[in-house]
């Protein structure tokens, strides 16, 4: 005879929603090039180039990190991770103004490749670009945000 405790009772919970498609897929692919190019290059010039200062090479290596966080949270975009995803974009946003800005009129800035110097110049400005898109998907794709627009369509 067969016996069933509480916890056999117990149902897994189950994603039925489809796969994402479309843009969105190109989007995330976007932030994973970023990051995947950005933390290659720091890494290898924070040990190829040790006659520099610390300083740019970390916050180079900091800068890919954050892209690689960003790409990870976009990916998996559970409630959680959206919170971090938007956090890494900020930084990377307020990284990118900030060693910018600071860096206005310093030619040596440039010297270490550097995912934010000059306002991401050595990236053609993605570094600068692709933070307001992310922000920009993070508010669009909002579920929260797409269930209250159908349901005023229901009405």
């Amino acid at each position: 005879m067969e016996t069933t405790t509480d916890s056999a009772k117990v149902r897994s919970a189950k994603d039925r929603r489809g796969p994402a498609y479309g843009w969105g897929r190109v989007f995330i692919a976007a932030f994973w090039v970023v990051a995947v190019v950005a933390t290659y290059t720091a890494l290898s010039d924070f040990f190829a180039l040790s006659q520099y200062p610390l300083g740019p090479r970390l916050v180079s290596v900091l800068a890919g990190l954050g892209y690689v966080l960003a790409a990870i949270a976009l990916s998996h975009n559970g409630r959680r991770m959206r919170k971090v995803a938007g956090a890494c974009i900020g930084f990377e946003l307020s990284g990118v103004l900030i060693t910018g800005i600071v860096g206005l009129g310093v030619p040596q800035i440039g010297q270490v490749r550097n995912l934010w110097a000059n306002f991401g110049q050595q990236y053609w400005f993605i570094p600068l670009i692709l933070p307001l898109l992310g922000i920009a998907w993070l508010w669009w794709s909002n579920p929260r945000r797409i269930v209250e627009i159908a349901e005023k369509l229901d009405r």
